[in-house]
């Protein structure tokens, strides 16, 4: 299952466009969301993907490329299962999403304001 997570961003005080999509594999134990940013000079992308599985922690994987001008850069990260699970709580995968995005922008030196559409979660959280 595959669908666009509607996101709101702001780089530096000015609205940015943003393409947030994410996709389902492994009968929802896998979840990718990407974020786009095509902003001139600025351009990025961030992939997380989570998996996980009620037995298991989930892992964690940001791959984030840009912005302009910096090395594409990938972090995993291992987080109890009741705290991030791609399964029962996506929602929190697409904010923990967000937060990385903001984080990792703010390392560069830019100020920036993600915003989540609530709407969005209803479809996000139907995992088939």
């Amino acid at each position: 299952m595959r669908g666009d997570l509607p996101v709101h961003v702001s780089v530096d005080d000015r609205p940015s466009d943003a393409n947030s999509t994410y996709s389902w594999a492994g009968g929802g134990m896998v979840l990718t969301i990407s974020t786009v940013l095509p902003e001139r000079g600025l351009a990025v992308e961030l992939i997380s993907t989570y998996v996980g599985h009620p037995q298991t922690p989930t892992i964690v994987t940001h791959l984030m490329l840009g912005p302009v001008g910096r090395p594409a850069d990938i972090h995993t990260a291992e987080h109890e299962h009741e705290h991030l699970d791609p399964i029962e709580r996506a929602r929190d995968c697409a904010y923990d999403h967000a937060q990385h995005l903001t984080e990792a922008l703010g390392a560069a030196g830019h100020q920036i304001n993600v915003q989540l559409d609530e709407r969005a979660f209803a479809e996000l959280e139907q995992v088939e």
